[in-house]
């Protein structure tokens, strides 16, 4: 029996390698987790710029902020595909705030309430693409584990078997055949 652990020699060397194995499956669960958080967090990512980048856009076509810029000769069109991607929101506000000096407060935070909702579904998508099926094969995983732990432990001498009784035995009622 060992001292610090209160076990015994035969179950220590066992209850220590299941131990070990428990902690490498749970070591290479969780990088196979992580490797696939790296892909669904890089799309997310790319939708939220996308996301980011549509609400600006909407914001520049409904306020018509390319009219602060008569120097610009192209289309408003143009002018909103190049100011969605090159300002930022701070600076498409600022324009917002000399076109509509009264509403602006209310036009920014409408604009700000929009884009955190659009930016939060992303977020909440992403969430789901990647806990759903890490959590559905933890979950197979664990019944899995718990059933192979479940099972019932068999004996390891087999059954007697019914003729090894003594009535079948040739001895039987005293009579010997024996010479």
């Amino acid at each position: 029996m060992h001292p610090e652990s209160g076990r015994t020699n035969g179950n220590s060397s066992g209850t220590a390698a299941q131990a070990r194995w428990r902690l490498l499956w749970k070591i290479v669960w969780t990088l196979a987790a992580l490797a696939y958080a790296v892909p669904v967090a890089t799309i997310a990512y790319e939708r939220l710029n996308d996301v980011a980048r549509e609400a600006r856009q909407k914001l520049i076509v409904e306020y018509r902020l390319w009219e602060l810029h008569p120097e610009y000769r192209g289309t408003p069109q143009q002018w909103t595909r190049f100011a969605s991607r090159l300002l930022t929101d701070n600076q498409l506000l600022s324009r917002v705030r000399v076109l509509h000096r009264d509403l602006a407060r209310e036009i920014e935070l409408d604009y700000r309430r929009d884009l955190t909702m659009a930016q939060g579904e992303v977020v909440l998508v992403a969430i789901g693409a990647w806990a759903l099926p890490v959590g559905a094969l933890y979950g197979i995983g664990y019944l899995l584990a718990r059933r192979r732990r479940a099972a019932p432990a068999q004996d390891k001498t087999p059954a007697r078997p019914v003729y090894s009784e003594a009535k079948y035995r040739p001895d039987y009622h005293g009579v010997s055949r024996d010479p």
